[in-house]
């Protein structure tokens, strides 16, 4: 798909310039959780482009799930404060979206300056995609760009009807995003690998039935993997896993399952404390009161067997209980067998749960693709499309 970008060589000097950019990510003791390849990072250096040309850039983003209201704990306040921090200049936060306050705060800014909008879901008419409030929003600027492919699913006021009032682009973040994902359409390599985790079946499951055909192989973890066991017959114990698995399993059909590999052996523990009793087991092995947590030794040498000979992996989800270092191996080892297959392979990982692992191991920078989606990504690989990118093509 072929998206209007903006073009380079157009003089911005003193042009107003809204961004919707991507800072959903997590907040703790008042501080962004996002390293030098989050959300936020990434899309300091679009703003920063943007400011060094002369425009005057008004950033548009959210955090959390606020329902219209203004919810100290989902301010902007930590997203200024890390913008500011990456370009080294003040980033102002606007307690206004819209209206005179906002207006004024605008016609005082001088080429270069950043203002950032404080969370755009304080307003309640932002996700019914209300035309009036896109209108507000859209006297602010010259012109949008989008430049948030992780908040393209959703038909919301400053993603989809803002671009009917302004001349309207797709920024570099999104862009890439797009075309990358597309070749998956035209450019596919084999053996091609489906890698995926994560808990919700209900969101993965269309992408699994998308590629059915494509993929060679569809390597599964985490509660996905707990729920197609369940549905066969398996002892998932106190496991994490979709209670209506035989349903999940009866639509899938019996070409796509002998395409899946699921874990020979897990890692189990009797309860998430840190002192808890931690096995490894064969997935027969698994007892009524135990908690698969991690992939065992044997499946993650399948697993990364599987992967060291593919030439496109697509992979979305932790493969373990993440949230505890102690069950990230599976996840650690996985990522850096797809990490050191790039090159031979396209490589294109998603998900935000895997991102501070893939930091934490240096290998957030060497994938074809890291997309800044997870929803989105899942949205837009079983639908081959997004709402608010075919209203930029």
């Amino acid at each position: 798909m072929k998206l209007r970008t903006f073009p380079t060589n157009t003089n911005i000097e003193g042009k107003r310039i809204l961004i919707r950019i991507d800072a959903n990510v997590p907040i703790v003791k008042g501080k962004v959780v996002d390293g030098p390849h989050g959300r936020i990072a990434r899309s300091a250096l679009d703003i920063n482009y943007l400011a060094h040309r002369g425009a005057k850039v008004i950033v548009i983003a959210h955090l959390g799930r606020p329902n219209g209201r203004r919810v100290p704990a989902y301010s902007l306040k930590p997203v200024a404060k890390r913008l500011s921090s990456l370009l080294g200049t003040t980033v102002k936060l606007s307690k206004d979206i819209v209206g005179a306050p906002v207006l004024k705060a605008v016609q005082n800014m001088k080429n270069g300056d950043i203002l950032l909008l404080e969370n755009i879901r304080f307003e309640k008419r932002e996700e019914t995609n209300d035309a009036s409030f896109a209108k507000a929003l859209a006297e602010l600027g010259d012109l949008y760009i989008n430049d948030a492919f992780g908040v393209c699913h959703r038909a919301h006021a400053s993603t989809y009807a803002l671009s009917e009032y302004l001349p309207s682009y797709a920024g570099p973040l999104l862009s890439n995003e797009v075309s990358v994902l597309s070749k998956l359409e035209t450019q596919t390599k084999h053996p091609f690998v489906l890698v995926m985790g994560g808990v919700k079946i209900e969101t993965k499951l269309p992408v699994i039935q998308r590629f059915a055909t494509d993929a060679d192989h569809i390597l599964l973890g985490g509660a996905l993997a707990t729920t197609i066991l369940a549905a066969q017959g398996y002892e998932v114990g106190k496991s994490v896993h979709d209670d209506n698995a035989k349903a999940v399993l009866a639509q899938l059909p019996k070409s796509v399952l002998e395409k899946i590999q699921l874990p020979l052996d897990v890692v189990v523990a009797s309860s998430l404390r840190a002192d808890a009793r931690v096995s490894v087991k064969m997935v027969e092995e698994i007892g009524p009161k135990d908690l698969v947590l991690d992939l065992g030794p044997k499946t993650i040498e399948q697993f990364t067997k599987t992967i060291r000979s593919a030439k496109t992996i697509v992979w979305n989800g932790p493969l373990g209980y993440c949230e505890m270092d102690a069950y990230r191996v599976g996840t650690k080892e996985v990522a850096q067998a797809i990490a050191q297959r790039t090159g031979p392979a396209i490589t294109i990982v998603g998900g935000g749960d895997t991102m501070p692992i893939l930091e934490q191991l240096n290998v957030a920078d060497q994938f074809t693709l890291l997309s800044t989606g997870g929803g989105a990504m899942l949205e837009y690989l079983a639908n081959k499309t997004l709402p608010c990118i075919e209203i930029l093509s």
